[in-house]
């Protein structure tokens, strides 16, 4: 069953050389898929993709999971996708994980 009342919000800016992602709020199992779905919309309408998660205040491993797929389409596709401004708790979760490094440099 999903939450009803989703716990994260997110509104896309575009700029002339990327499209920036902010995200708010808690994102867990109930928003990942949907994260994903709009981080795939998101890459395949940009050649730059900026995750802002400056106001993210939780993520699970199911979010680090989306970020991750979200990077590796990109990249497959000659794109890029940053992780910016990520809150302190996002970057500790991240960064326990190991996934801090990848998911804030670009490639591609």
């Amino acid at each position: 069953m999903t939450n009803p009342q989703p716990s994260w919000q997110h509104h896309v800016r575009v700029e002339p050389d990327r499209q920036i992602v902010l995200l708010s709020g808690e994102i867990d199992v109930n928003g990942a898929g949907h994260l994903l779905d709009l981080l795939n919309h998101t890459i395949n309408a940009a050649h730059r993709v900026d995750v802002d998660m400056a106001a993210v205040q939780f993520l699970d491993s199911t979010v680090i999971g989306a970020l991750i797929t979200a990077r590796n389409t990109a990249t497959a596709a000659g794109r890029q996708l940053v992780v910016t401004n990520p809150s302190r708790i996002a970057r500790r979760v991240l960064g326990v994980t190991g996934v801090l490094d990848a998911l804030s440099s670009a490639s591609a």
